[in-house]
């Protein structure tokens, strides 16, 4: 271990990383040595017997703590005074001395260029000695910020608390050489620890944070750095909780993940601007592209390696967690109006601002004074928004698809679909697909029209494309211009005499607009459209609409990290179940099977499968399950290539169904129209295309001989995919590879115990009730 020559005698430091961000993959878990953790399990008191007014009357464990910080007095050591209630307003008055954790900083305001930033008055020295991992020489030594040590908890016994730190801020030989600056903002926070139980059961961790400026006790109108917002980051990280579970509020983080603070392992600074930028960069980082990693060692020299962490949408997007028009969040508009070396190279990391090697131009900034010389409005690089704008994104807000009718539905019949493309932002003017180059300019455009039955679920059989695709249609050039801004086109293959139900049409591509010269180069992002229309239905009946797309936006931006397959499907969870649906699999898009036999093996195919299934709940559990699966998980795609989500980084609790899915829309049973998902279509492939082929060795177009796994179990094996939970599955109905036409689609007997309400209620399971 590395030695410590610790300024004060610090608490343990005490957390593990899990796995988290993620597609392509996301969470926070940073367990850094710059931050003390939690090292033992402190159990709180239980109530005495008697009735003493010095002893705690809380007599049950609390679902829920609140805590509020009311005031902080510096004389010497700070002293705090702070009051705990639980979920129902109650006072909690049971807190034992070692269960809270405190931190303390100033604000040091922004000059020359810089930005305001937090200094921590709690410091301690890291050193690097033989044996440590890391590639920082022995004998560095750097500076880290850690929670207070040797203080005093009193307990009023009415739910309130006086903390008097051990720390005197006030004294320069106890902070680290930090000055205490009463006129400046400073910033009080505490935090409970995760290990601690309360009459035997977990007590809930809570944090908070207090910011008053000493000199004139005020709380209100004083200089505040409130950059990001906590629900920003539980949107898509869930209930974000670092550090062993004990750090859940970055008002709290940032008083230890200052710039003062450095990992001597790796001589990184674990400053907040520059850690987490990079690591929501991960692997697009040009350090990384280039070879490197980026990683921190943590708590018992632990090494936290970020460079295979995958952000869910463009980087670029600096509004997903930088919202300046959020109250909360008064402060982030920092990002454009004061760009910085520190936050900016945290990303462009090949770029020597005082060189200018990797800088355009190679203009000079030795300072953060000469930034905004050319960021700002009517600079040489014009203001820093506009330079993360994607393209792509922005270019989506340009059309609009609409279907505006589909005739001639009925079993048999060839349907004719009337639609438009229009611009919202031009009064929702009519696109000319014909002849606009929008839709004309070849090898950036593209515009499809499909179809797909029945919305019970999806199968497309008969459609005359294997397995299970959509009819697709391509209008530009072919649909007729109906003279009123609309155009129809009437579908290559008619509606199965057999098929009942609905059907649905949709609109799919990406038209064409124009750069900064004018040519039609970039690949706009347009949300999908989908329209239900009846077959045998008195009227049309839409497919069962299980996760909020707005929810997927969260973590994968609004038309950006869900514009899928080049650009083409965007934004609309209905568009893409049409394509994935139960009787889909990748087959069309693998490499040629070089025995030419259907035989569950195909050598020429990473992990050597013949086909995977891509059916939608089973195929988005699996990427999103990817932590917890046991088995790899790889699916072929446009140009036959592979897609392996085994290493996926999800950024939240896997079993955190409504982070997706609609309240009650995952409960079983589940409903008698869901299928279950093919597995093995009969087939293997003769000759491969990148664009999917339909040369087969057997009959993939033929779905009553496809094997499957039964609904429920589809789902349900698709996280849970060891050996004995299948086995668990086949005892109690699951079926796995049974034919189609034999029942394959049966809901077993799953819900008799894990209905809504039963002894194994799904959502009671997953939610850890």
């Amino acid at each position: 271990m590395k030695a410590m020559r610790e300024t004060l005698t610090t608490r343990g430091l005490k957390g593990l990383i899990g796995k988290g961000l993620g597609i392509s993959s996301l969470a926070l878990l940073l367990g850094l040595s710059g931050c003390n953790d939690d090292a033992d399990v402190i159990v709180t008191s239980p109530p005495a017997q008697d009735s003493s007014p010095t002893s705690p009357s809380f007599n049950q464990v609390p679902g829920e703590l609140q805590v509020t910080i009311t005031d902080l007095e510096v004389s010497s050591p700070p002293v705090v005074n702070f009051r705990i209630e639980d979920g129902n307003g109650f006072a909690f008055d049971a807190l034992a001395d070692g269960v809270a954790s405190f931190t303390i900083a100033k604000l040091v305001p922004g000059s020359d260029g810089n930005t305001s930033r937090w200094q921590s008055y709690i410091n301690r020295t890291e050193e690097q000695t033989a044996g440590d991992p890391g590639p920082a020489p022995v004998g560095t030594t750097t500076t880290q910020a850690a929670t207070d040590s040797g203080g005093t908890l009193v307990n009023n016994f009415d739910g309130t608390y006086t903390y008097t730190f051990g720390t005197d801020i006030t004294d320069v030989s106890q902070t680290g050489g930090v000055t205490y600056e009463p006129d400046l903002t400073h910033r009080v926070a505490m935090y409970t620890n995760a290990r601690a139980t309360y009459l035997g059961e977990p007590l809930p961790v809570v944090n908070a944070a207090y910011e008053e400026v000493p000199a004139s006790n005020l709380t209100e109108g004083i200089d505040s750095r409130k950059i990001v917002a906590q629900e920003t980051c539980n949107s898509c990280h869930g209930d974000l909780a670092i550090h062993g579970g004990s750090r859940k509020d970055v008002d709290l983080c940032v008083t230890c993940h200052n710039p003062g603070s450095t990992d001597a392992n790796s001589e990184r600074t674990v400053d907040f601007r520059v850690m987490i930028h990079k690591i929501h960069m991960g692997d697009e980082l040009p350090s990384v592209v280039a070879g490197g990693e980026y990683a921190i060692w943590g708590f018992r020299d632990s090494k936290h390696d970020y460079s295979d962490v995958g952000f869910p949408q463009s980087p670029e997007n600096c509004l997903t967690c930088h919202d300046p028009d959020n109250t909360d969040t008064p402060d982030a508009a920092n990002i454009a109006n004061n760009p910085s070396i520190e936050a900016c190279g945290a990303c462009h990391d090949d770029v020597n601002f005082s060189t200018g090697d990797g800088h355009t131009g190679r203009n000079i900034a030795v300072t953060n004074a000469e930034c905004s010389t050319c960021h700002r409005d009517g600079g040489f690089a014009g203001p820093v928004r506009d330079s993360h704008i994607v393209p792509s994104t922005a270019a989506g807000e340009l059309f609009e698809y609409n279907i505006l009718e589909v005739t001639d539905t009925a079993p048999g019949q060839t349907p004719i679909v009337r639609f438009s493309v229009t611009n919202p932002t031009a009064g929702d003017a009519a696109y000319d697909i014909n002849n606009d180059p929008q839709f004309t300019t070849g090898g950036t455009a593209r515009l499809a029209v499909i179809l797909a039955w029945n919305t019970g679920d999806y199968t497309n059989e008969g459609s005359g494309s294997a397995p299970g695709k959509v009819v697709s249609m391509d209008p530009v050039g072919s649909a007729t211009n109906n003279g009123d801004g609309s155009f129809s086109i009437t579908a290559g293959t008619p509606i199965p005499a057999d098929v009942t139900g609905s059907g649905a049409a949709a609109i799919e591509g990406h038209p064409a607009a124009a750069d900064d010269e004018g040519a039609f180069t970039i690949q706009a992002k347009v949300t999908g459209a989908v329209e239900f229309f009846p077959i045998t239905d008195a009227e049309a009946q839409a497919r069962r609409d299980v996760v909020d797309v707005a929810k997927c936006q969260t973590c994968h931006g609004v038309k950006d990290g869900l514009s899928l397959h080049g650009n083409n499907r965007t934004d609309n969870i209905q568009l893409c179940v049409t394509c994935h649906n139960p009787r889909a699999t990748d087959l069309a898009q693998r490499p040629a099977d070089p025995d030419g036999t259907d035989n569950e093996v195909n050598t020429a195919a990473v992990g050597e499968d013949e086909e995977q299934s891509i059916d939608f709940k089973r195929m988005i559990h699996s990427i999103h399950g990817s932590a917890v699966r046991t088995t790899d998980y790889i699916v072929y795609g446009f140009g036959n290539n592979s897609h392996d989500f085994t290493d996926l980084r999800y950024p939240r609790e896997p079993s955190d169904c409504e982070a997706c899915h609609n309240e009650g829309t995952y409960e079983l049973p589940l409903a008698t129209s869901v299928l279950g998902s093919t597995i093995d279509t009969e087939a293997t492939v003769a000759s491969s295309s990148p664009f999917g082929t339909s040369n087969f060795i057997g009959d993939a177009l033929v779905q009553t001989d496809d094997r499957l796994i039964s609904p429920a179990a589809a789902a349900c094996s698709s996280c849970h995919d060891d050996a004995t939970a299948q086995l668990h599955m086949e005892q109690n109905g699951g079926q796995f590879g049974n034919i189609a036409d034999e029942g394959a689609n049966s809901q077993g007997s799953c819900a008799v115990c894990h209905s809504e309400g039963s002894i194994a209620d799904v959502g009671e399971v997953h939610r850890g009730d």
